[in-house]
């Protein structure tokens, strides 16, 4: 079983997000803010990240991002985001984002990116040794 971490504010949207991840047969951990989800991230190994760009509190959604990458820099992470702008959209990919998905998505998008990710390569987080790549 690999462990993913969802970072999202509302309520409605990180719900769904830990039932998909859940019914996918995965752990999870949820953080309804930056801070919060930076200290998961910095105690657990994650093997993959799911995070919204915009987040309340004192950490923008780009920072908790830079802070991630500090965190856990080979972890994969998918950004959620309901109003993604361009500069946005370019600093994520600056900062290696693996994969951005728009609100509202489908929950097919979810599967299919947490999918791809795992099955790239063996990552952290992940309780079964999947072999060399």
């Amino acid at each position: 079983m690999t462990k993913i971490l969802i970072i999202e504010d509302e309520p409605v949207v990180w719900a769904l997000l830990k039932r998909i991840v859940q019914e996918m047969g995965h752990e999870v951990d949820v953080a309804s803010d930056g801070q919060k989800g930076l200290d998961l991230a910095r105690m657990g190994q994650y093997a993959v990240i799911v995070s919204d760009l915009q987040m309340p509190g004192t950490i923008s959604g780009l920072d908790l991002i830079r802070r991630l990458r500090a965190a856990q820099p080979q972890t994969p992470i998918v950004v959620v985001s309901g109003y993604p702008s361009p500069e946005a959209l370019g600093e994520c990919e600056k900062l290696g984002i693996t994969d951005f998905l728009t609100k509202p998505f489908e929950m097919t998008f979810v599967r299919s990116s947490i999918e791809k990710i795992l099955k790239a390569k063996p990552v952290a987080g992940a309780s079964v040794n999947r072999g060399q790549v």
